[in-house]
C-alpha cells in the first residue's frame, strides 16, 4: 500500500491546471478478477481521452498527457501486489498514483483541479491517530489511520534517553511506578531499593520534559489523538509531564522495541476506536441541534462560501453524491445545476477541499445517515 501522507493531499488539493485527470478504480489481491483490473484502467484512460479532446486538447496531447497512466498496462505494474484500490491524478508535468485499501468505484474526473473526495476516508476524521513507542533506547513516533501507519522522521529530536540527557547508559536497578489512589492527582509513589532510585525518577523527568518541548513542532497544531506505547512505568511519569495533552488514558504496555510500526497501528486503533465513534456521534447530534439556526446549514451554497471563508467547523459529506455547478472564488458567486454542465465541477468536492485546507474537521456519512441530504455542516461563526 502507499500510505498517503497529509501534506500529500493537501498538495493534490493546491494544484490547479486547465486539464487535471482523477482515476479511481477498484483492483484485487487475488484470483481471477485481477485479469479485469488492467482492462478497467484502459476502459477509464480511453474515456479520458475522449473528455480531454473534448476539452479542447488535440488528440496527441491527450495521448501524452496520460502516457504515465497507459505505460502502467504496459509493465509489470498489474502482477504486483496491489491493494482493494487504485487512484491516479494526472495533469501537464504531474503524475502520482496510490494504491489503497479503500475499494473505489469507477470514476474519471476531468476538470481545473483534481477529483479527491472518494479520499475522504483517509483523512483525520477517519481514525488518525498517533503512536508514540518510548523506551530508554528509542523513541518512535507513527502517524496512524484505520488502513495503515507511516514512521515519521523526528529531525532534531533525541532519539533515545542517553542522547536526549548527554550521559552515558549505566546500569540502573530496576524499579516500578504506580500510584497509591485512583483518583485525579494521586501521588506517584517510586517502588525499589537504593539510593539511585530517586535520581533515577528525576532523570526520566528530565526526558519526558525534553520530548514535550522537541515533539513540539510535529504536534503543535493537532488535537488527534495519541497513543502511549511503553512499559508500564513510564506512563503516569509521561501523563504527569503532560508530554501531549490529547493523549489516552489507555496505553499499549509492553516494550515497543519489539513490536513493528503495524502492529503498533493495530493494538492503537483498538484503543482509539470508541473515541472516535463518540467524537463522531456527538458531532452529529450537534449539528442536527443547530440546523434551522445561523450556525450550521445543508445548503451546498451556504457551506461552500464558508468552507472558502475558512467558517466550516465540521463537514459531513455524501461521498457517493454529486452537486454539479460552478463557483466563482473571486466573487464568491455559487451556480446549482440539476444535470452536468460543460465547465461544471462537483460543488461537494470543491467544499470538501476548501473545509479542509481550512482546517476543518470532514465526516464521510452514508445516505442514510444523512437523512437525504448530500452534505451538512457546522460553521465556526
Amino acid at each position: 500500500m502507499d500510505f498517503v501522507l497529509q501534506n500529500e493531499i493537501r498538495g493534490l488539493m493546491r494544484k490547479r491546471s486547465d486539464c487535471c485527470v482523477s482515476l479511481y478504480l477498484p483492483t484485487h489481491r487475488t484470483g481471477r478478477e485481477t485479469l479485469q483490473d488492467p482492462i478497467r484502467l484502459d476502459n477509464l484512460l480511453r474515456g479520458a481521452e475522449k473528455e480531454l479532446v473534448a476539452a479542447g486538447l488535440r488528440s496527441s496531447e491527450a495521448r501524452e498527457l496520460l502516457q504515465p497512466a497507459q505505460a502502467l498496462l504496459e509493465d509489470t505494474f498489474f502482477t504486483r501486489r496491489l491493494a482493494e484500490g487504485l487512484s491516479i491524478f494526472i495533469s501537464k508535468d504531474f503524475f502520482k498514483y496510490f494504491r489503497l485499501p479503500i475499494h473505489f468505484y469507477e470514476r474519471l474526473h476531468v476538470g481545473r483541479q483534481f477529483y479527491l473526495k472518494p479520499l475522504v476516508p483517509l483523512l483525520h476524521s477517519s481514525k488518525r491517530f498517533y503512536v508514540l513507542a518510548v523506551s530508554r533506547k528509542s523513541l518512535r513516533l507513527i502517524e496512524c489511520t484505520e488502513f495503515g501507519a507511516n514512521e515519521i522522521e523526528l529531525e532534531g529530536v533525541p532519539l533515545n534517553m542517553r542522547e536526549g540527557l548527554g550521559y552515558e547508559e549505566e546500569s540502573i536497578p530496576l524499579f516500578r511506578m504506580s500510584s497509591q489512589a485512583s483518583s485525579p492527582g494521586a501521588a506517584t509513589m517510586v517502588h525499589g531499593h537504593g539510593g539511585a532510585i530517586e535520581s533515577e525518577k528525576e532523570r526520566l523527568w528530565r526526558w519526558f520534559q525534553i520530548l514535550k518541548d522537541s515533539l513540539h513542532p510535529f504536534l503543535r497544531q493537532e488535537k488527534i489523538p495519541l497513543v502511549f506505547a511503553g512499559v508500564e512505568y513510564l506512563f503516569p511519569l509521561f501523563r504527569e509531564v503532560e508530554v501531549y495533552k490529547n493523549t489516552l488514558n489507555e496505553f499499549i504496555e509492553g516494550n515497543p522495541d519489539e513490536i513493528d510500526s503495524l502492529e503498533l497501528q493495530k493494538k492503537g486503533l483498538r484503543l482509539v476506536s470508541p473515541y472516535f465513534s463518540m467524537e463522531k456521534e456527538r458531532a452529529i447530534r450537534r449539528c442536527m441541534d443547530l440546523l434551522g439556526g445561523g450556525l450550521a446549514s445543508d445548503n451546498i451554497v451556504d457551506i461552500l462560501a464558508g468552507a472558502a471563508a475558512g467558517r466550516i467547523d465540521t463537514l459531513f459529506v455524501n461521498t457517493g453524491a454529486e452537486q454539479w455547478g460552478t463557483y466563482d472564488p473571486s466573487s464568491g458567486r455559487v451556480e446549482v445545476h440539476s444535470e452536468r454542465q460543460t465547465g461544471d465541477e462537483d460543488l461537494l468536492d470543491l467544499a470538501f477541499v476548501h473545509t479542509y485546507l481550512n482546517g476543518g474537521n470532514v465526516y464521510e456519512l452514508e445516505s442514510p445517515e444523512m437523512a437525504g441530504k448530500n452534505a451538512a455542516a457546522i460553521l465556526r461563526y
